[in-house]
């Protein structure tokens, strides 16, 4: 049984959480289908309750409590928690920085980042979303899953171009995680941050399936001149963070 003003809470973070910019009351309205009278009560609500602020303008965001209570689900995952320290060593050795993702339906979550001073600055935070197909993170993933999963995932996931680089063809895309799969890492090729390069592995559960994935992204140049030494260091990493998961090496 739904409790509808639980549900309407749930739609604002939902909504904001997607929207960079926030949005107004009538927006919030209208896109949702809550009338105005009602969602003023509740963003009301929830701004006296610190989980939205308004600005001058009248826009509302996500407040502190939610920034709070999600940097302490992000933290408090058990996956967080194993690989920070071989993340960490991971960034001493290749020189760039290394981040740690899950998925969420047809999106990648990052859990955690570890910058290299030396290493290009890229986009992405953790708590951000980015998509499946133009991330090495998210290729992975279209790599390694299970094969029905992985079907349905390149079947349905929308291909929008991010860089020129960006796979927009489901064929070549389904061709090039097929590559991935077999030789056991993804690459992003400046396919969601011209001049970034990344290189991705798969991180695997007690049951064989994969839980997460970890890349190593820098500039372009830096990352083709030590690339395989890379994709030792970043599959060596995912293999020893299975390990902490109960993988054993059987069949994903």
């Amino acid at each position: 049984m739904s409790v509808k003003s639980a549900e309407r809470v749930l739609e604002v973070i939902d909504y904001l959480t997607a929207m960079d910019g926030g949005s107004t009351l009538m927006e919030l309205s209208g896109e949702l289908g809550i009338p105005k009278s009602s969602m003023s009560q509740l963003l009301g609500t929830m701004t006296r309750r610190d989980y939205l602020v308004r600005t001058e303008g009248n826009v509302y965001k996500l407040g502190h409590k939610l920034i709070t209570a999600g940097n302490r689900a992000r933290t408090g995952n058990d996956i967080y928690s194993a690989s920070i320290s071989i993340l960490r060593e991971t960034v001493m050795k290749t020189g760039e920085t290394v981040f740690l993702a899950i998925r969420s339906m047809d999106e990648i979550i990052y859990l955690a980042k570890v910058d290299s001073d030396e290493s290009a600055r890229t986009t992405a935070q953790p708590g951000m979303r980015k998509p499946l197909h133009c991330t090495g993170l998210g290729k992975a993933f279209l790599s390694f899953e299970e094969e029905d999963v992985r079907r349905e995932l390149l079947d349905s996931i929308a291909l929008t171009p991010y860089t020129s680089h960006t796979i927009t063809n489901r064929e070549e895309l389904a061709a090039v995680t097929s590559e991935y799969r077999a030789q056991g890492f993804s690459i992003d090729d400046e396919e969601n941050d011209i001049g970034v390069y990344c290189v991705a592995a798969p991180v695997f559960g007690d049951a064989g399936g994969m839980v997460a994935a970890i890349s190593c992204a820098g500039s372009k140049p830096r990352m083709i001149d030590k690339e395989q030494s890379v994709i030792e260091e970043i599959t060596r990493a995912a293999g020893k963070i299975s390990e902490t998961q109960g993988y054993t090496g059987g069949v994903i």
